[in-house]
């Protein structure tokens, strides 16, 4: 019971995620639009749209991995995987979710500490000054969350559900 608890958590935290994701890859596409229309109307950009957007697409693709796995929207190369029986097929899949959990939680941690120094540093952005460590807090969450992701589909792999 406390597996489908956890599973369903990890599922609504993807969804939440994506539902951001969507909205800053929408927020790009309006900025960049009326930046084209700024410069059109009053000759003039809008200030520091170049950076907005910048930022919007790193919380696009770091909130959106997990869903994106989830989905099996990622790219995939099975081209000698194909030729394996099913069972080896999950067997490759279980192994490469292992690897990959490991690998993005190192990421996800590794961004915290980086997001740390940024932060004890003062480091902000060039042209609104924005605090970095924000931005880089937020990506780590979303790697993290991919890493709950990945080690949710290993879970399900040992008990069956897949």
């Amino acid at each position: 019971m406390s597996e489908l608890k956890i599973s369903t958590l990890i599922n609504k935290l993807e969804s939440v995620l994506k539902n951001i994701a969507a909205f800053c890859l929408i927020s790009m596409a309006l900025l960049t639009g009326a930046d084209i229309i700024s410069r059109g109307a009053f000759g003039s950009p809008i200030f520091g749209v170049e950076e907005m957007i910048a930022v919007l697409a790193v919380l696009t693709t770091g909130l959106a991995l997990g869903y994106t796995h989830s989905q099996k929207s990622n790219i995939g190369v099975e081209f000698l995987v194909s030729k394996f029986t099913r069972r080896t097929r999950h067997n490759i899949k279980c192994v490469t979710n292992i690897i990959s959990a490991a690998l993005f939680a190192v990421v996800a941690w590794r961004l915290v500490l980086y997001g740390q120094s940024l932060k004890e540093a003062g480091e902000v952005t060039m042209t609104l000054a924005l605090p970095t460590y924000m931005i880089i807090y937020t990506l780590g969450f979303g790697f993290g969350c991919f890493t709950l992701t990945l080690l949710k589909e290993v879970a399900e792999h040992f008990l069956g559900d897949k």
